[in-house]
C-alpha cells in the first residue's frame, strides 16, 4: 500500500507544503494500519489521531479518505472503506462514567488474545499501560494470586482476581509478561493490540482510560474506600479520586 503514495500525490495539484503533509500523514496511516485496510485498522488509526486538534484531525482524516477511495478505484481494494468524521471534541467533554458498564464482552473468546488480556488488566486491576509494558513475569505468582509492581525503589503487591487466572496461565515464557525477545514492547504496539481487540467486539470507543474508569467505579461501588483505592493504585493520594464520586 506504501508504493501508491506516490502515485495517489503525483496526481494532485498541490503546493509544496501541502504535498508534504499529505505525504506524512498517509505514511502514518499506512504504518499505524500495517500496510492493511480494514474496519479494525481503520478504528485503530482514528484512535491514534483523536487528541490531535479538531484542524489537524480533519486534515489528516480528509488525506485518508481521498487515499482510500483513490486505492479502491486502482483495484487495490475490494471495496470503498472511509473514517468516520471526529468524534474527539464531543469526546473530550463528555462527564465521567458515573456507573459501571455492561462489560462482559471483555471475556468472551477471540482471535485478539493479546489485546483481549491487556484490557482485562486495565478493567480488573486498573493497571496504566506503562505498568503493563513493564510487567516482568518473575513478579507474578499466579498460585497465590499475587502480581507485584515495581517502579523505580517502590513496590506495591495487589491480589489477582480468579478470573484473570485462566488468561494469564497461557502468555508463553519470557522476562516480561508481552515479551519481544527479552525486551518489552513499545506503547504503540500495546495501543494497537488493545485497539484491534475492542474494535472487534464494536467498541472501539472503549479505551486504556475508559476500562480504567470502569475499574475504579467497580471498586468504589463495592464499598472500597478512596484512601485503599488511591494505595492500590499507586496514587500520591485520593484528590484525583474524588471526581468519581
Amino acid at each position: 500500500m506504501e508504493e501508491y503514495i506516490s502515485t495517489f500525490l503525483a496526481g494532485k495539484d498541490l503546493a509544496k507544503n501541502s504535498r508534504l503533509a499529505y505525504f506524512y500523514d498517509l505514511q502514518q496511516f499506512v504504518e499505524l494500519c500495517q500496510n492493511q485496510v480494514s474496519k479494525a485498522k481503520l478504528a485503530i488509526y482514528q484512535a491514534a489521531i483523536q487528541d490531535c486538534k479538531p484542524s489537524v484531525q480533519k486534515r489528516k482524516q480528509s488525506a485518508v479518505n481521498q487515499f482510500l477511495f483513490f486505492l479502491y478505484e486502482e483495484g487495490y481494494l475490494d471495496r470503498f472503506y472511509k473514517l468516520k468524521s471526529s468524534q474527539s471534541s464531543k469526546r473530550n467533554h463528555q462527564p465521567l462514567p458515573q456507573k459501571t458498564d455492561d462489560l462482559s464482552l471483555l471475556w468472551q473468546e477471540t482471535s485478539y488474545q493479546t489485546g483481549q488480556l491487556i484490557a482485562l488488566l486495565i478493567v480488573s486491576l486498573g493497571l496504566i499501560p506503562s505498568e503493563i509494558t513493564n510487567l516482568r513475569q518473575e513478579y507474578l505468582n499466579l498460585e497465590f494470586q499475587m502480581m507485584t509492581l515495581v517502579k523505580d525503589q517502590d513496590r506495591r503487591i495487589i491480589s489477582l482476581p480468579k478470573e484473570i487466572l485462566p488468561y494469564l496461565k497461557e502468555q508463553p515464557a519470557g522476562t516480561y509478561l508481552f515479551d519481544k525477545k527479552g525486551q518489552p514492547y513499545s506503547r504503540q504496539w500495546f495501543f494497537n493490540r488493545l485497539s484491534e481487540f475492542v474494535a472487534s467486539i464494536g467498541h472501539s470507543e472503549w479505551t486504556a482510560q475508559y476500562l480504567r474508569d470502569q475499574f475504579i467505579l467497580a471498586q468504589l461501588a463495592k464499598g472500597k474506600s478512596p484512601d485503599d483505592l488511591a494505595k492500590q493504585l499507586g496514587l500520591k493520594s485520593r484528590m484525583s479520586l474524588e471526581k468519581y464520586r
